[in-house]
């Protein structure tokens, strides 16, 4: 009984919030500050790792609250977890890996001078110098 509860509230908790962040993502909505550093890809593949981290999250009680037998639900948690974790922290790594590559080989032209750099991608306040 308590395990059943314990279930429920994990998969209520990761619905409420792990989901809407994932979709949110998704779509490339974000805060100010993440849309600054990161790329809309980036973002949206952030995203997509997120959903998939809570698909990973979701099997464990699903599977124990459907009532499968122990050694089916045995094969399919210990193939299908660690899959899907490792599929998106190398989702996040990929991204991370693009977006460091791509601000290294981007320059910033300031006065005629080519000065290695990231590229502004939205203006700042403090920018409106002529």
């Amino acid at each position: 009984m308590t395990t059943t509860i314990l279930f429920w509230c994990w998969i209520a908790l990761f619905t409420s919030t792990a989901l809407p962040f994932g979709v949110a993502t998704l779509c490339g909505w974000a805060p100010q500050r993440t849309r600054r550093h990161w790329s809309v890809t980036r973002t949206r593949v952030q995203g997509l790792s997120l959903l998939i981290l809570y698909v990973a999250a979701m099997l464990h009680p699903v599977v124990r609250l459907s009532g499968t037998t122990p050694g089916d639900a045995g094969i399919f948690l210990n193939a299908a977890i660690p899959a899907l974790i490792f599929l998106s922290l190398g989702l996040q790594g990929g991204a991370g890996l693009h977006g460091w590559c791509s601000r290294r080989n981007s320059t910033i032209t300031r006065g005629g001078d080519s000065v290695p750099g990231p590229a502004p991608t939205v203006p700042r306040r403090d920018d409106h110098r002529p």
